[in-house]
Order: C-alpha cells, then structure tokens, then sequence
C-alpha cells in the first residue's frame, strides 16, 4: 500500500519535470478540496496501530505543514490529539485562499492548538536594521491570522529564530533589550487576541539570542506577562548540552514541549534511544503540565507514529500523572 504523506514527497520533490510537478500540485489541490467537501472516502480506511489512550493534561500532537500535503488529516488518523501548525506557508496567502485552508483544518475534527513561525524569517526584530514600524504590523498580521484559524498560543523559535540574532559587531547585549521590547509589544497584542507567544530558546547554529531554556527563562520573568511563556525543545536541551535541572524552575512557565529523538531529529519510537526518562522528571519536578508536540523526521508515518505515540503516552502515565 502506498501511504499518502510517502506518495506526496516522492510527488513534490523527486519529480524534477516541470510540467509533471505543475500537473501534481494541481492533483494535490483538487484532492483536498474534495477532502474539505466531504468527497472522498474517510482516512479512517489507512490500516493504523492501536495507541494507548490518552492521558488526561498531557496531549500529544503533531507538527505539521499544510499546503498540498495530508499532515493534517493524517494526524488525526494516526491519533493525535492536537495539531501546531506551520505559519509561514500561511501568512502570505491572499484572505480568501486563507479562509478556504482555515475552514478544511477545522473541517478535521482535531484541536488546533498552536502555531510556530507566526511572524517572517526574513524580518529583523533585533539589530540596527530593525523597523519596528515593519515589525509591528507583521506582529499583528501574525497574530490576527492565528485568531482566526483558532490557535491559543504561537512560538517564536523554529524557522524564524535567525529573525533575532543581530550581525556581527552589533553589542548582543542591545539585541538581547531590543528583543525583550518586542517580547513586551508581542505579549500586549496576544493579550488582545487571547493568545499567548511562546518563546523556544534556540541552539548557537540557529540564533545569538535566547539559546537556552536559562535565558529564556529569565527572558520571560523579566517581561513578566501571563501572555509571554516558554516552548521547550527536547533535542536542542540535549544538543547544547542544557542540564534538565533547569526545569525544575522553568516548569511554571513552560507551556508547551516539542520533542524527537535527538539522534537525527526523527520520531521517537524506543525508551532507550534518548534521556526521555530524566527529561519527563524533571518536568514533573517543576509541576509542568501540557501538550507534546512530535516535530521530527516521521520516516514511513504510519507505521512510526503509532509508535511514539505509544511511548510519550507511557512515559506521561508513568512519569507526569502517576502520583509519587
């Protein structure tokens, strides 16, 4: 059987003949535009493995793209509970092509929950070339499109982290107040849109600025709002080498966690192949409750997802809601 999310790569990116491409992106279009009407056969039909069921506070949801690809849909199917969605594909889209994808997500039944990348890469937020008139109004663009496709919360992290890392020569420690500003203005229009940002410390090789769950922690004691708080991920912690220690304190602003097997950033499937255990205690440890987003290399979907699935269901049982 071929799986959908496989045949839809091998369609956009192993074909290099134009006009093949151009006939499969139309293909794709028109195959979800009957996914949104109702026309086709459920997704239900794809042979799934059975997952554990859920555990109450602790969700586990997918990342996923949107455009011309089934992530979304497939997600459902394979039985996650809540999607955080890929925005920068979004917020270019005309208003009324954007009001056609926010009507087929919420056609899917699952909780929309979060979004990363609500505002451009290649937008400045720190540095002497920063506009903040610009910044200002992608802001709250950003903002207005994540209203109102429904989400509760956008991250400032992944494929726009560069956005706050100032050019050599400029004092980081004039980026570091210039970012803490916009993380102020942000919190104030996320307020008004019932909408918290999530800041995602970073690794070196993405951004010079909130590289650690430490820096951002103290990023969002600064700013100080109900409406600023953390993104963790699990790989960049393990990748920079970040003692979990620091959880303990972050808990209480942490507010969601993206994770993967750091070993090439796939989907977790095995207890053994990561430090998954001291990570999920120290959470506990710092009274941490809420979702999971998989954001990872999924290989063959279905058989994976199921998988870990399975796994961060088990350890949230086991290390998050059983009681000590």
């Amino acid at each position: 059987m071929i799986r959908r999310q496989a045949h839809f790569t091998r369609v956009t990116t192993a074909d290099s003949n134009h006009h093949a491409m151009t006939l499969s992106q139309s293909f794709l279009r028109a195959l979800l535009g009957l996914l949104v009407l109702g026309l086709l056969p459920s997704f239900a039909a794809v042979p799934v493995a059975t997952v554990p069921a859920p555990v109450p506070g602790y969700p586990i949801g997918r990342c996923v793209l949107v455009l011309n690809i089934t992530s979304p849909e497939d997600a459902k199917t394979a039985g996650f509970e809540y999607l955080e969605v890929n925005l920068p594909s979004l917020l270019p889209l005309p208003d009324d092509e954007f009001a056609r994808v926010v009507t087929r997500l919420r056609s899917i039944g699952i909780p929309l929950v979060s979004g990363y990348g609500f505002m451009p890469a290649d937008l400045k937020v720190v540095g002497p070339a920063m506009e903040q008139s610009r910044v200002d109004a992608a802001l709250r663009h950003g903002l207005d499109r994540a209203k109102q496709i429904g989400l509760q919360m956008v991250v400032h992290g992944n494929v726009i982290a560069g956005s706050r890392s100032a050019p050599p020569g400029f004092p980081q420690a004039e980026a570091r107040k210039q970012f803490a500003d916009f993380c102020r203005r942000a919190a104030r229009e996320g307020a008004d849109r019932g909408i918290t940002v999530l800041i995602q410390p970073m690794g070196t090789n993405s951004t010079a600025t909130i590289k650690t769950v430490a820096e951002g922690l103290a990023l969002v004691e600064e700013v100080d709002s109900p409406n600023l708080k953390l993104l963790v991920d699990f790989a960049t912690m393990v990748e920079g080498k970040e003692d979990f220690a620091v959880l303990r304190r972050a808990g209480k602003h942490i507010r969601q966690i993206e994770i993967q097997n750091p070993h090439g950033r796939i989907y977790p499937q095995r207890l053994d192949e990561a430090d998954y255990v001291s990570f999920f205690r120290a959470l506990k440890a710092g009274g941490y409750q809420g979702g999971f987003s998989i954001h990872g290399k999924p290989g063959d979907f279905f058989a994976n997802a199921p998988k870990a699935i399975t796994l961060l269901r088990g350890l949230a049982a086991t290390e998050l809601a059983a009681k000590q």
